[in-house]
């Protein structure tokens, strides 16, 4: 008797387990399913990185045999190129400078900003306003000629505020300029004797195969004359990023453009949010429920057995 009952107990206690257990895995799966279709997933674009190669004469050019023969010391040739000496010594910089400050009038300030731009030139590539009182920003990205960007920089700096960062990166891309133009030379020297080895080329197939390798020849100089053009730039012109932030003393005491029945119609939206989430847990306890009868039913029946 008492093993009976003891069994009795321990399938009671076993049950209830088991449908708590099922209960939860249903609940954490409706939350999860739930959260799920109400998740927004957003992809910020990304920009890519400008790889530049940093040795010079660091790339080899596979010849067929038949090219190799006919090509009577262009290698040599291109040898001499390796020691080509660039008189275009002169320091490349990549400047960049970063303000951020903090003031009364932001709309006063932005127009300081654009007069002073004017002044030296310059250009306003982005401007992002975001907020509202206390809360606004504006977000200001200048190119400026690379000769001015200290003069403007200092004159931005003049400007009434209280700046809380203000910073200046350079980047001496000198070698790797200076790299690009030597292995530029080089493919084009490299061009000219297989332009040279094309006209003396005597069947189809030699033809084919030199001009096979031209090709590759001007690829590779086309790649390399865009990566020096995007280091000119680069080096030529200068950007200044500035951070303009709301202070406490210039905001407004009272938010202005309060609507009241726009705040009650997100409440209500908030409130019918909320009742389709009751009723969604309502109808997964509804699908659910005979296997949770399953476990629940013999378990109330053994436990009102053992009470009488």
């Amino acid at each position: 008797m008492k093993e009976k009952k003891s069994l009795s107990k321990v399938f009671v206690i076993l049950s209830v387990f088991l449908g708590v257990l099922l209960f939860l895995s249903i609940g954490v799966i409706f939350i999860g399913n739930f959260a799920f279709k109400r998740t927004r997933t957003i992809v910020e674009p990304g920009g890519g990185n400008l790889s530049f190669y940093s040795r010079r004469g660091d790339s080899t050019l596979a010849l067929s045999p038949s090219i190799t023969t006919m090509y009577e010391g262009s290698y040599a040739e291109y040898e001499e190129a390796e020691n080509v000496e660039y008189e275009e010594r002169d320091a490349k910089l990549v400047k960049t400078g970063e303000i951020s400050v903090e003031v009364d009038d932001i709309d006063e300030t932005v127009e300081s900003i654009s007069n002073i731009i004017e002044i030296y030139d310059a250009s306003i590539m982005s401007l992002n306003d975001t907020g509202k009182g206390l809360y606004r920003n504006v977000f200001l990205s200048i190119r400026i000629e690379q000769a001015n960007f200290e003069s403007l920089f200092d004159e931005i700096k003049g400007l009434e505020g209280e700046f809380s960062e203000s910073s200046i990166s350079v980047s001496d891309v000198t070698e790797t300029y200076i790299d690009l133009k030597a292995r530029l030379n080089n493919h084009k020297n490299v061009e000219e004797q297989f332009l040279k080895i094309l006209e003396k080329a005597e069947t189809v197939e030699e033809t084919l195969s030199v001009y096979n390798e031209v090709s590759k020849v001007r690829l590779e100089i086309e790649r390399i004359e865009l990566q020096l053009k995007n280091l000119e730039t680069q080096t030529d012109y200068s950007y200044i990023y500035i951070r303009i932030h709301q202070s406490s003393e210039g905001a407004e005491l009272e938010e202005k453009g309060w609507r009241p029945v726009g705040v009650l119609k997100d409440a209500l939206r908030a409130l019918v949010s909320f009742g389709q989430f009751l009723g969604s847990i309502l109808i997964w306890l509804v699908v659910f429920s005979p296997v949770i009868a399953l476990f629940v039913v013999p378990a109330v029946i053994i436990q009102k057995k053992r009470k009488k």
